[in-house]
């Protein structure tokens, strides 16, 4: 299942499996490398919110950027995008990371539906003074290749922490994969173009770090069969709040949508490939706001 490694995904659905059933106040969350904690996500004082940006209609067979902007003060640590009336969810997600410069977070996705779509972006915005970002290395990707992720990493837990992050791709490349996994950030995408003449494209991932931990969970597996679009969702535990997300899916599984709720996260994803044993869940970073 994408890039995450089977232990690391296995810690991560029994401690979302424990937390279930113990009080909230007790509940257990678990960290970027697999482990667990009864302690609340995140030492430091800091607010978190959700900004939302302008949408935008999305006619056929077009590709569109969307952008939501953090105040004054505050950084982007994650976001995303949703897609308003779209049953066949044929909108499939290219880039959603934060662009530093702008203070925002940037998402663009293109409409191969037949039907006009409306693309709405949002991004989660910290006061915490130690956001910072780190850019992984640009993994090429042959005509038709899904499995050849980008990582990128706050230092493996040292003195910063991963909190969030975010996925870049090159044309007609979609992604299957934001996600936490082993202390890095993961982002994982299929070049759709087959034609074996056409040019290398790539797929980049951001990691969004703090001196302050934060915790995760992860949704159970849902499974597609091909062809299948599939909702999942994932909350945090009860007192924090989506400070970044994602999803991770098979690689011939595409994202059409990965956004924050208030109190967790959704994904959005369709079975492109040719099994009925594909899967996808979403995951959330939760803190205290």
């Amino acid at each position: 299942m994408g890039s995450i490694r089977t232990t690391a995904l296995t810690a991560t659905l029994l401690a979302a499996a424990l937390s279930a059933a113990l009080p909230a106040a007790a509940a257990p969350y678990a960290r970027a490398d697999g482990s667990t904690s009864s302690a609340r996500a995140g030492t430091a004082v800091r607010t978190v919110t959700q900004q939302v940006g302008h949408p935008a209609i999305m006619y056929p067979n077009r590709l569109y950027t969307v952008a939501a902007y953090c105040p004054q003060g505050t950084k982007p640590t994650g976001g995303g995008a949703t897609v308003e009336d779209d049953p066949a969810s044929a909108v499939f997600l290219k880039d959603s990371y934060p662009d530093v410069a702008g203070n925002r977070w940037v998402v663009r996705a293109f409409n191969a539906s037949g039907e006009v779509q409306t693309l709405h972006p949002l991004a989660v915005c910290s006061t915490d003074p130690s956001i910072s970002y780190e850019v992984g290395a640009d993994k090429p990707l042959r005509p038709g290749e899904a499995a050849n992720p980008s990582r990128a990493n706050c230092g493996f837990g040292r003195t910063r922490f991963v909190v969030g992050g975010g996925i870049e791709a090159g044309d007609r490349t979609y992604a299957s994969e934001t996600s936490i996994g082993n202390g890095e950030w993961v982002a994982q995408a299929k070049y759709t173009d087959l034609d074996p003449d056409a040019p290398l494209s790539f797929v980049r991932a951001t990691a969004v770090c703090s001196t302050t931990e934060a915790g995760f969970r992860a949704s159970r597996t849902v499974q597609l069969a091909v062809g299948e679009v599939a909702t999942v969702h994932v909350e945090c535990p009860a007192g924090l709040v989506p400070i970044g997300g994602g999803g991770d899916a098979s690689p011939d599984v595409l994202l059409n949508s990965s956004a924050p709720t208030p109190t967790g996260w959704t994904v959005r994803a369709t079975n492109k490939g040719f099994s009925d044993r594909e899967g996808v869940f979403a995951l959330v970073v939760c803190a205290t706001s």
